[in-house]
């Protein structure tokens, strides 16, 4: 015959307590540990250029990039965008860090295809160009006659896109950076709590 197993009421009281306490650490420990990890991604923001510094650099760089491309290759003149610029949140670790938003930027359209004879001319301009503004080498992204995609990745997560089928199209995405009213803050401050 085997004998029931009873807690005195005083002990059943202690291990409920012990056990909430345990819960209560481990929940404290992962909110601490998620603000460390957003401390630690504002912290990085704050060693790059504000989102108004670079919507300023990147703005000079489509219009310079535009008007090389118009006197230097000879496509028709940009067409500016509906929606020349949007943005979000930042995503990924960084969804939380107060003041961390991106911008894209559609620089227009340039009706008509740009040439496959002008191509590479077209691409080393836009090449100079993003190179003097933190971007690295063209991806080819599309090849084939009459239709052309190259991508620029920037050195803040950010990218520029160029292309030509129908029309000629440039567009860029910053990366990730801090407003210029975080920055100028320059203190993390914790998620809200709702």
């Amino acid at each position: 015959m085997t004998r029931a197993f009873r807690l005195s009421p005083r002990t059943a009281g202690e291990v409920i307590a012990g056990v909430m306490m345990m819960l209560i650490v481990a929940g404290c420990s992962y909110a601490t540990r998620e603000t460390d990890e957003l401390k630690d991604g504002f912290d990085e923001l704050m060693k790059r250029p504000n989102l108004t510094q670079v919507e300023t650099d990147y703005e000079a760089m489509l219009q310079t990039i535009r008007e090389r491309l118009v006197a230097e290759v000879g496509i028709c003149g940009f067409r500016p965008a509906d929606e020349p610029m949007s943005g979000t949140f930042c995503g990924d670790d960084l969804t939380n860090v107060d003041g961390a938003q991106e911008r894209y930027f559609n620089a227009g359209v340039s009706y008509g295809n740009l040439p496959d004879a002008k191509w590479d001319q077209a691409v080393a301009i836009v090449t100079e160009e993003t190179r003097q503004h933190g971007f690295g080498e063209p991806k080819a992204l599309i090849d084939g006659p009459g239709d052309h995609e190259v991508s620029f990745r920037g050195r803040y997560g950010g990218s520029l896109l160029f292309g030509t089928g129908g029309g000629t199209i440039l567009t860029v995405w910053t990366g990730c950076h801090l407003t210029e009213e975080a920055h100028r803050h320059g203190t993390f401050r914790p998620p809200k709590e709702y």
